[in-house]
């Protein structure tokens, strides 16, 4: 998977941890107060992907929109530092960066509790020439490039009719989906990795006891909406289901590690951004599938915003493969 090059188009997310340690309960209100002990603005949403890909071996190239706010600055920032290519995101002082805020309290070498998550969210609204210019960037990109990623969280700056644009000229390339809330709104995806959440609003049911029998019906009814050559569901602690075109019954595959997880925050990032790269490197998609589903459950063992990197998914499956002989 290294060096294979990835469009990343999709909203880039500021995530921010703020981190305190308990000093006593308030006496205006039976809450907990928190002395501020350090503070982390990451990379999250499509930032997210970008920054797995990476942590993997892969060259992503993105495509999105930023403010001139303070987080979206440390955002581009770390891209650079990293030495990624920031010349397709565009920066609009008529957008504020979603930001989604995370409080956490507990001691600095201690387990740190989540107490509370306060989201900044706006909407891009894009203009005419904004389009006509993404869809030029995108051409370009996948022109490239070995696969594309679509990670859509909701706040506008991915279209139907880019993502249709970046389709028509992928010419056989994977071209993946993560959609929070339309998923069926972008026909012609090579492959889709909704959660179950996700998967059963758009199939139009609820997947509440994690029926095999009924992911089934569900990977189908959206393999058929989207057009798509497969499509993957995260199912949690019960693992994957890969459903591909033709096939008759998905495949599960069960989860890797524990189901004791320490933080599941952008681990459907993890997910997308290993099965892309797998893809972009002519893996099969159970095979991508796999590699997806060893990534997902290392992520969901780290705290915050993580990523996987190129040894530790090496180690895993060399562990798992040990562990099963």
């Amino acid at each position: 998977m290294k060096g294979k090059l990835v469009v990343v188009y999709g909203d880039i997310v500021a995530d921010r941890f703020i981190y305190g340690t308990p000093k006593r309960i308030s006496r205006e209100a039976p809450v907990l107060i928190l002395r501020q002990y350090r503070e982390d603005v990451l990379l999250g949403g499509a930032g997210n992907a970008i920054n797995n890909i990476f942590a993997l071996g892969g060259l992503p190239v993105p495509v999105s929109v930023l403010g001139t706010d303070g987080a979206a600055q440390t955002l581009v920032d770390s891209l650079v530092t990293a030495g990624i290519d920031c010349s397709g995101i565009l920066r609009t002082s008529r957008y504020a960066t979603p930001t989604k805020v995370r409080i956490l309290g507990g001691m600095p070498h201690a387990s740190r509790q989540q107490i509370v998550r306060y989201d900044i969210e706006d909407e891009f609204r894009m203009t005419e020439l904004e389009s006509l210019r993404f869809a030029d960037l995108l051409r370009e990109a996948i022109g490239m490039c070995h696969a594309a990623l679509v990670s859509d969280y909701g706040y506008g700056v991915v279209a139907p009719s880019l993502v249709a644009s970046l389709t028509r000229y992928a010419h056989g390339k994977a071209v993946t989906l993560d959609s929070r809330y339309e998923l069926l709104s972008y026909p012609g995806v090579t492959a889709a990795t909704p959660n179950e959440e996700e998967a059963a609003a758009a199939a139009g049911t609820s997947l509440w006891n994690g029926d095999d029998a009924k992911i089934g019906e569900v990977a189908q009814t959206l393999q058929q909406g989207l057009d798509a050559e497969a499509v993957l569901i995260t199912r949690g602690s019960r693992g994957m289901a890969l459903l591909e075109r033709d096939a008759t019954e998905p495949l599960l595959i069960p989860v890797y590690g524990t189901d004791q997880v320490a933080d599941v925050t952008g681990a459907g990032d993890t997910v997308i951004a290993t099965f892309t790269l797998a893809l972009a490197a002519g893996a099969s998609y159970a095979e991508a599938a796999k590699l997806a589903n060893y990534a997902g459950g290392i992520v969901v063992m780290k705290m915050g915003t993580a990523t996987v990197s190129n040894d530790e998914l090496r180690y895993a499956i060399e562990r798992d493969e040990e562990l099963r002989s």
